[in-house]
């Protein structure tokens, strides 16, 4: 019993010593604090890997503080050095999500000039197939999405991600209807991307109507749907 508590004030000295190593070097900086040493950066990952994971099992309202800390293996000390409350900790988290999804959206980007020769079905799952693998692999995302809505966060990574998911739906539109205008296009590609967000988004919507509340799987399948019936209209 000694030896492992020994252990484990050894792992919380050298975490607080961590901590102020950071502090001596950020001492002005605004949270959330960037890590400098390599130690300090895998903590991060492990915390914000403790809360996708509590979001995915038991939704945001299952995020605390302290259930992160004990989820990760942190202590509470270090989790409030690099987060100083729950709201910062799930901006970080989306932005982590942002910056992922803004490197697949160029990768997306890149085969858009082939999307002329495809069907629209086809357009269409080039489109979206990439988002939804993402989605499966980050149940987290689409939870934390709904959260983002009225958040600074949330408006932060909408003006970061926005751009370039009306660039792509436009893609779309022009692969499917060259002769259109730029007017035509935009107004299309504005379309597109609010039917993807609000469905995205109506799960939220839908609690408090009678029946099941739709499966994340059931709305990915209705939003190919909608996107190819509104492009062939």
């Amino acid at each position: 019993m000694r030896a492992a508590e020994a252990e484990v004030v050894q792992t919380e000295k050298a975490q607080l010593a961590d901590d102020r190593t950071t502090d001596a070097l950020a001492a002005d900086a605004s949270f959330p604090r960037t890590p400098r040493q390599e130690r300090g950066q895998r903590r991060v990952e492990s915390i914000l890997n403790a809360a996708a994971e509590l979001i995915a099992e038991e939704g945001v309202a299952s995020v605390t503080m302290h259930r992160v800390a004990r989820r990760s293996g942190t202590t509470t000390g270090s989790m409030y050095h690099f987060f100083p409350d729950r709201d910062t900790l799930l901006g970080c988290l989306a932005e982590r999500h942002a910056g992922e999804l803004r490197t697949l959206m160029f990768e997306i980007e890149q085969d858009a000039s082939s999307w002329s020769k495809l069907s629209t079905d086809e357009a269409v799952d080039r489109l979206l197939a990439p988002f939804l693998e993402y989605s499966e692999r980050h149940p987290d995302l689409l939870p934390l999405t709904r959260l983002a809505r009225g958040t600074t966060w949330g408006a932060d990574r909408d003006a970061k991600l926005g751009p370039l998911v009306v660039r792509l739906t436009r893609a779309v539109a022009e692969s499917r209807c060259p002769d259109a205008s730029p007017a035509e296009l935009t107004l299309r590609a504005v379309t597109m991307a609010a039917i993807m967000g609000g469905i995205a988004n109506a799960r939220a919507h839908a609690q408090d109507l009678p029946g099941p509340t739709p499966s994340d799987a059931e709305l990915r399948n209705e939003l190919r749907r909608a996107l190819v019936a509104y492009l062939d209209s």
